[in-house]
């Protein structure tokens, strides 16, 4: 019986060594959907946006 304080926290530090693991592992795993993503082309957007300025209020309606 009195290796059970010894039994409790090595059982504790395996739960939050594997925790740490899996969220590490996790987190790489979306840092590289991130990275991997596609974002729009923004320089052919200004190549071919609007002739115009229009201003944000015919953008923005804002409660009406």
């Amino acid at each position: 019986m009195s290796n059970q304080p010894l039994r409790g926290r090595l059982s504790a530090l395996l739960i939050a060594a594997v925790a740490l693991f899996a969220g590490a592992g996790i987190a790489a795993a979306a840092i590289s959907a991130v990275v991997s993503s596609t974002a729009p082309d923004d320089s052919l957007a200004v190549e071919t946006g609007p002739a115009e300025l229009v201003g944000p209020e015919q953008l923005i309606n804002y409660g009406g």
